[in-house]
């Protein structure tokens, strides 16, 4: 998808920049020679070939230019090559700011090559903001890397713990879990499979006695106090 969109930057960027530095500026140079023979610069007999040129490389760098991506060395060569072209275009078409207008024996001289100069100053400012793109772009994408990197460490180190952890054999079971009791400690057997009896029920406590809590002798219930062990009878059971 990327290498699509710069595609189609570079084919739309050598379309606008044909139209304007080499279509229009011929056919606007060539309505000047037809309507103002008089006028003449020093580069008025070959400038058709001038602008051909100069703006032919001005496409082919700008298209370039617009291919590669941000951040690479490639657009800020072909960036500053632009800026380069464009400045020998504009004093071509202004013929070094000096021009010259015959009526018969009278000529007018037009010196502008100071504003010219300033013009291609400021046209060179933008090699300026090429280089300040590629530096932030260029910083951005080393900044990328280095997070692709750490993550792609941090994922690695991940899977290698995971790896260990798969080949380790597994810790001692706890003797107070579970896991490390047998099974048949949970086993559960019927009464009968162990010999259980039912117990044989006490004998019933005859009318008139009562037994001691302590140590079940039976006395009188008159009596306060067993004759066996000392024991004190509740009050409630002397009549």
């Amino acid at each position: 998808m990327k290498q699509r969109s710069h595609t189609t930057d570079a084919i739309w960027t050598a379309f606008t920049e044909a139209l304007r530095f080499v279509v229009v500026p011929l056919v606007l140079v060539d309505l000047v020679r037809q309507h103002y023979p008089q006028l003449a610069t020093a580069f008025m007999a070959d400038i058709e070939t001038f602008v051909m040129f100069f703006g032919g490389m001005i496409v082919a760098a700008s298209t370039l230019e617009a291919y590669y991506r941000q951040g690479t060395w490639k657009r800020l060569l072909f960036g500053l090559t632009a800026i380069g072209f464009l400045c020998m275009w504009f004093f071509v078409i202004f013929g070094g700011g000096v021009a010259e207008i015959n009526f018969g024996p009278f000529f007018v001289h037009f010196d502008m090559s100071k504003i010219v100069y300033i013009i291609l100053f400021g046209i060179s400012l933008k090699g300026m903001l090429i280089i300040q793109t590629f530096s932030v772009s260029r910083r951005a994408e080393e900044e990328r890397a280095r997070k692709g990197r750490v993550e792609h460490a941090k994922a690695k180190r991940v899977q290698e713990k995971a790896r260990a952890k798969a080949r380790a054999p597994p810790p001692p079971p706890s003797p107070f879990s579970f896991a490390g009791m047998s099974k048949t400690e949970f086993e559960v057997t019927a009464d009968d499979a162990v010999g259980f009896a039912q117990g044989v029920a006490p004998r019933p406590v005859p009318t008139g006695m009562k037994m001691c809590d302590v140590c079940g002798t039976k006395a009188p219930t008159k009596d306060y106090v067993c004759r066996n062990c000392g024991a004190w009878f509740p009050k409630d059971t002397v009549e």
